[in-house]
């Protein structure tokens, strides 16, 4: 109490107490969980993004992807397939359309078409395998109406196959030292002698096995845990999507049926992917393990899809997009693995949607028109539906385009009181990065979310000049190149009872990115229910 004097006399006068602060800190951790819709909004997962296009997420947050750059032209009417040879020492690169086949190893000039190695073909979509003998290192192609072609390191030669004309074979994959094949139209699957690349094929004919019909579409192996340790198995699937598993050696009594499973209809051929000893086939429904198909009902196999995070954009593009066969490729070096979604019409956008094969979080890719995909030393080329063979992760654009990165979280209402209305003041955003780059910070309330026009492009400027002046930078302890922290506190000024981070930036980079979002800061008033 203060005195003051009133008339002589002295009267006490309380002091005015200050205002009290009743902002609290909150972080939103990065979406490491990564894309995910899935859930009930109300529900979503902590650290997941309702929207996470071209951020790819990692095991400690999410980062930028690398650009992508034109590496070779063999027409303007599209890539069909990519073919890799992959002999011990030199590798090579093909690619297919139509009616060619081109090396694309290396080219003169990526926009001037090669002179195809192959010529006189009637269709492009091709299987492969690389098989090593005790001849040498082989590549086998088939495509179901033209001959099968085999390839030597030099030369593209016609298979010599007895029994069954080469011409119908549409599928090839190795099983047991053997070279196995689907017949084009057909419930017949034929298999060469061990170790062989040519000679008499022999029929492994599955009428009456499968209770939709349909016809087979490709094969496979599978192996799961004996008492005698790992098994190979064979799979046969059909495009009505069952999948029959035999074991054992074709040539032999072991030859036993273990059973036929209900998948869902597969998007394509060459859309499976192994993992471990499981066989990984993206089916309408999703990524489904056959390990899952073997243990589920179908009714139920979609919750043990891999894509369950995104089953409504998995279904949603599977009806939009099926008139072209799909492809997963995975790329152990990056840690990730790739679902292409063909171009299908001319009002559709370049997408594909990609998995983190350590953690199984998914993000969205724009602008990689892949059409068909393949690895070479490490390195992922893909095909275009305009006829370029484009070199994924590298620079910080594509092709010259720049690259739209943006993160809008799940809804979080911040506090246990969902219902209650909070107000975020300001946020800070923690990025670590080599690279530079122009983050815009936004964020969205009450499940409306409207995504801002990106920021422009950062200066292409020298590593570990990223905004200096505009944010507060520390380094980060990492050997070459340095990585630096970098914070810096933005106003928001929004109020609502739920709360969405939108992190943009734009590449423009002729570098590949460095650049990861750890953390958002905010400052948080609450407040009661408004009614």
């Amino acid at each position: 109490m203060l005195r003051q004097a009133v008339n002589g006399k002295m009267l006490r006068q309380a002091v005015q107490q200050p205002v009290q602060n009743n902002s609290r800190p909150y972080t939103f951790v990065a979406p490491r969980g990564g894309w995910v819709t899935s859930q009930n909004l109300v529900q979503s997962p902590p650290g997941t993004a309702q929207v996470l296009e071209n951020w790819r997420p990692t095991t400690t947050g999410i980062e930028l992807r690398g650009g992508s750059r034109t590496h070779a032209t063999i027409n303007s009417t599209g890539v069909i397939s990519m073919i890799a040879y992959n002999p011990t020492g030199s590798q090579e690169l093909f690619a297919a359309d139509e009616t060619n086949i081109y090396n694309v190893t290396t080219v003169a000039d990526p926009d001037v078409p090669p002179v195809p190695d192959v010529t006189g073909q009637t269709t492009g979509y091709y299987s492969y395998v690389n098989f090593v003998t005790a001849g040498g290192a082989f590549l086998t192609a088939v495509n179901g109406t033209d001959d099968a072609l085999l390839y030597n390191g030099t030369t593209w030669v016609a298979a010599t196959i007895t029994g069954v004309s080469s011409s119908t074979l549409s599928h090839v994959w190795l099983y047991r030292n053997r070279e196995f094949f689907v017949q084009q139209n057909s419930l017949s699957s034929w298999y060469l002698p061990v170790n062989s690349i040519a000679g008499a094929a022999t029929e492994v004919a599955l009428y009456g096995i499968f209770k939709r019909g349909g016809k087979l579409l490709f094969g496979g192996t599978w192996s799961l845990g004996q008492t005698t340790g790992l098994d190979d198995n064979c799979v046969f699937v059909t495009d009505q999507g069952e999948a029959a598993i035999y074991s054992g050696d074709p040539d032999e009594d072991t030859w036993t049926l273990v059973g036929v499973y209900d998948l869902s209809n597969p998007l394509g051929k060459r859309a499976t992917m192994k993992a471990g000893g499981d066989l990984v086939i993206a089916t309408e429904e999703g990524m489904v393990p056959i390990s899952a198909a073997v243990s589920k009902d179908a009714a139920v196999i979609s919750l043990a899809a891999i894509s369950k995070n995104i089953e409504p954009d998995w279904r949603a593009a599977a009806l939009d997009r099926n008139s072209l066969p799909w492809e997963i490729i995975k790329w152990p070096e990056q840690r990730y693995a790739i679902v292409s979604l063909p171009i299908t019409s001319d009002d559709q956008l370049p997408i594909c949607f990609v998995v983190n094969t350590e953690t199984g979080a998914w993000c969205k890719y724009t602008g990689w028109n892949t059409q068909c995909m393949e690895l070479l030393d490490s390195q992922l080329y893909f095909g275009t539906n305009d006829g370029k063979v484009k070199l994924a992760e590298i620079g910080g654009s594509d092709d010259g385009e720049p690259i739209y990165y943006t993160y809008v979280g799940n809804p979080d209402p911040i506090t246990k009181n969902i219902a209650g209305v909070k107000t975020m003041h300001q946020a800070r955003v923690t990025f670590r990065s080599s690279t530079t780059f122009n983050a815009q910070v936004n964020f969205a309330t009450n499940y409306s979310v409207t995504v801002p026009s990106p920021p422009n492009a950062a200066s292409d400027v020298a590593s570990n000049e990223w905004d200096s002046g505009l944010w507060d930078v520390a380094l980060w302890d990492q050997p070459s190149p340095a990585e630096s922290i970098g914070t810096k506190w933005v106003s928001i000024g929004r109020s609502g009872y739920v709360f969405q981070p939108i992190i943009q930036i734009t590449g423009a980079l002729s570098q590949l990115p460095r650049t990861e979002l750890v953390q958002i800061d905010s400052m948080v008033e609450s407040g009661g229910i408004v009614v």
